[in-house]
């Protein structure tokens, strides 16, 4: 992560230079980290005008304990499969000494460390470290990880685009959906093209940037380099975690607080959602998470303020979840 040369008239100072460089790394995080605020901020303001705060209130309160057990059971139905994917794109980097107990508790302490942990590391790099410090495998470790970002992406964009099709006049009535498919099918083409000809790297001008590119599309390759489709069981399995812990944990607390939408419009639309408040703008998706929950159902003819109680009441429990796995963050800090 840190340049480690120095050209000096003095001798060297190998720690000297690592306090260097981590200072210019922190300085770009807090202007990033400031940058996603404001947006967070702007988000949360235009919200703030739209929605009727004490009726979102009121549904709120509508919530029961039972209930909040069933969304729990869901939410890491969906963690599981997630889990399962990571750990089976890990074993494909060689990484086989560590159980899928070890994966499931880095995995839900990295959820603890995204949403509380004072850190600009997050939980990404938290796994990474994890399951690469045994037998120093950091390289295989940071791969799986990314690979599994990316093949989870790219499972939710494709569920997106199918249950787009079943609601053709919804999407066409509103522009902004239109867009955002037109982008995820750019992104997808881009991707298979890529993957398959990444020759189209030899026109970058730049050979720094241009074997940057090279090297992480050889790195993705890697995965199916004995014709195994590693990539696409990864994508599959993908599947099983948006609908268990997205599709079917959203839908029950629609069903919980007495919100009715048509199944078939409720999908076209939830994975638009997960997709867009995946886009890295805010801190830990908030704002933009809210936004598009009331923007996108609002084209179903939802309400502000349920819609909204039901975006905080996911967030509020997968907070509250993830403050369980705290024993596992300490013991592994």
């Amino acid at each position: 992560m840190f340049e480690l040369q120095w050209k000096s008239k003095n001798k060297p100072n190998f720690f000297g230079k690592i306090k260097i460089d981590l200072k210019k790394y922190l300085q770009k995080k807090q202007v990033q980290l400031w940058s996603k605020m404001i947006i967070s901020l702007f988000f949360l303001w235009w919200i703030f005008f739209q929605v009727d705060w004490r009726e979102t209130g009121e549904y709120l309160r509508k919530i029961n304990f039972w209930e909040i057990l069933i969304y729990a059971a869901l939410y890491f139905l969906g963690m599981w499969f997630s889990v399962r994917k990571w750990k089976f794109l890990a074993e494909r980097k060689n990484i086989h000494n560590l159980s899928e107990r070890k994966f499931f508790q880095y995995y839900f302490a990295a959820t603890f460390v995204n949403n509380f942990a004072p850190s600009f590391i997050g939980g990404d790099a938290f796994k990474t470290y994890q399951i690469g410090k045994w037998g120093k495998k950091y390289k295989a470790a940071a791969s799986s990880v990314i690979v599994d970002r990316i093949t989870g992406l790219w499972g939710a964009m494709i569920l997106a685009l199918f249950f787009s099709v079943f609601n053709q006049r919804l999407i066409f009535n509103h522009p902004l959906l239109l867009f955002i498919l037109f982008g995820i099918i750019g992104v997808l083409v881009v991707s298979f093209l890529i993957l398959k000809k990444p020759a189209v790297f030899n026109l970058i001008p730049f050979s720094r940037a241009r074997n940057f590119f090279h090297k992480a599309v050889g790195e993705i390759n890697s995965y199916d380099g004995n014709g195994e489709w590693v990539l696409a069981r990864a994508v599959f399995l993908s599947f099983f975690f948006n609908f268990a812990g997205v599709v079917a944990a959203n839908y029950f607390l629609f069903w919980a607080l007495g919100i009715n939408v048509p199944i078939m419009e409720y999908l076209a639309v939830i994975f638009l959602i997960s997709i867009v408040s995946s886009v890295p703008l805010t801190i830990n998706n908030i704002g933009i998470k809210e936004w598009a929950y009331v923007t996108f159902f609002g084209f179903l003819g939802a309400q502000p303020a349920p819609v909204l109680a039901i975006a905080l009441l996911s967030r509020i429990l997968q907070m509250i979840f993830s403050l369980f796995s705290w024993p596992i963050y300490l013991k592994n800090k």
